[in-house]
């Protein structure tokens, strides 16, 4: 197994976090639509709360050694817009207005220093929009499919696009919704921007949070879907480390999880989350 070093120096702990690769599970879709069916309502992600990091959910993305998206961690959520029209299977509840063009934006990426987290058009050979670590972004993406006609539906749920990052870590991306359309009665959008969602995304496996206590630590770390999970701990690195198990595996679930370790408070101490037998 290789590893890589996650270190935090906190009350005496010394802490590492292992890397290993996991296989990309898509996690549905992140669904755009708006609070009300009027013109000056609000646009907001219908099923944000299964994504949002108060939520917990984390997108691990896989590292990729050849073909388009080589030397990244790709994979994706899809972002989408709920539909109208019977033709797209609507009109599904809290579907922005016909006549919306609805798009998204890369806001913000909080990340290891020299990340970066870029999204891919569906065809292209290089990234669509970049934006660093502790910067913030400007540029759109559409999601509605049409071509926001007055009355179009403004339904869209295109495949083929990527996310990726070009660094191990965890990572916090910001993303917000935006109506382009000219169609209200001031030749405007119809619909407000949404807030800014917050999702969680890691590249490699990670410790994402070590706080130290009294006579323990709390150790929180994604579980990603697909394997079992087991958090190790060792007085020493390196080929000299003897690493015991810290509690039981934990079952993948795309989620973070918070781990207990009971021990004295004191020297220095290395953690690391590993793939456990499914």
């Amino acid at each position: 197994m290789k590893y890589f070093q996650q270190i935090i120096v906190a009350v005496g702990i010394l802490l590492s976090a292992t890397r290993a690769q996991t296989q990309a599970i898509d996690h549905g879709h992140l669904n755009a639509g708006a609070f009300d069916p009027i013109p000056g309502s609000q646009l907001f992600f219908d099923n944000g709360n299964d994504f949002a990091t108060f939520s917990d959910y984390v997108k691990s993305l896989t590292y990729t050694n050849a073909g388009t998206y080589a030397g990244y961690y790709q994979g994706n959520i899809t972002l989408t817009a709920l539909a109208t029209s019977e033709a797209n299977a609507g009109p599904v509840a809290n579907a922005a207005l016909p006549g919306s063009f609805i798009q998204a934006q890369l806001v913000s990426v909080d990340g290891p220093a020299g990340g970066a987290f870029s999204f891919w058009e569906a065809g292209a050979t290089n990234p669509t929009i970049t934006v660093l670590s502790g910067q913030t972004g400007t540029n759109l993406w559409k999601l509605t499919s049409g071509t926001g006609a007055p009355g179009a539906d403004p339904y869209g749920h295109i495949h083929g696009r990527r996310m990726t990052v070009n660094k191990v870590g965890f990572y916090t991306i910001g993303f917000k919704l935006f109506d382009t359309s000219t169609n209200s009665a001031s030749h405007g959008p119809l619909h407000l921007p949404s807030d800014v969602i917050y999702v969680y995304f890691q590249a490699g496996e990670n410790i994402s949070h070590i706080e130290p206590d009294v006579d323990h630590a709390h150790v929180s770390f994604p579980a990603p879907l697909g394997s079992k999970w087991q958090l190790e701990t060792a007085t020493v690195p390196g080929t000299n480390a003897i690493w015991t198990a810290v509690g039981t595996p934990i079952a993948g679930d795309d989620r973070l999880h918070e781990v207990y370790h009971y021990h004295t408070v004191q020297g220095q101490r290395f953690y690391r989350v590993k793939s456990a037998s499914p």
